[in-house]
């Protein structure tokens, strides 16, 4: 994928963007050829291989442009995160895009929004306070697995706007407050 600063390139990346989800919103996403992505988008085949290695990191770079406002929000605040506003602001930031979400669970690219989820959470990692760092990495992965999964249901059961909900529950079932009488 292109990482550069060229105003050309990122213009097109932009338009293959929009494209793409002007064409998820009608039709499969593994219906959608390169060549009709790069017609909607009215850009090249030749541009789209340049920037991009398939429609999938199209959908990933669109999801880091989304995140990266919060990731540096984050940061930015040098705050210890519990895991209540940690999943609070994941979820926040998903609501948002609900439509997208939804468009790429019904396509099965929900794998592409977990591992993107799975990055940013270890980029903030710093940022929680484990009582063990050892196996960060670890309660990294299973906290994404275990947001992701809660979130792609709510999408299913049209809940994901109760963001604050979903982070009560996900860190009650951490915490084991779920399973308590």
């Amino acid at each position: 994928m292109y990482y550069g600063t060229n105003p050309t390139a990122l213009q097109s990346q932009k338009m293959l963007i929009n494209a793409l989800l002007e064409l998820m919103e009608k039709k499969e996403f593994s219906k959608i050829s390169i060549k009709e992505l790069c017609s909607t988008a009215l850009v090249s085949r030749q541009t789209f291989y340049t920037l991009f290695d398939g429609k999938e990191e199209v959908i990933g770079l669109h999801l880091d442009t989304l995140f990266s406002a919060y990731i540096k929000e984050i940061q930015n605040s040098k705050k210890e995160l519990s895991v209540n506003e940690l999943c609070s602001i994941t979820i926040s930031c998903l609501v948002k895009e609900k439509k997208l979400i939804q468009l790429m669970v019904e396509s099965n690219l929900d794998y592409i929004v977990k591992n993107k989820v799975e990055n940013y959470l270890l980029s903030l990692n710093n940022l929680l306070s484990p009582t063990e760092k050892e196996h960060q990495e670890y309660a990294i992965a299973f906290l994404a697995g275990a947001l992701m999964s809660v979130i792609f249901l709510a999408v299913k059961n049209n809940e994901l706007e109760n963001a604050a909900m979903l982070s009560q529950l996900i860190e009650d079932l951490i915490t084991g407050k779920y399973y308590q009488n």
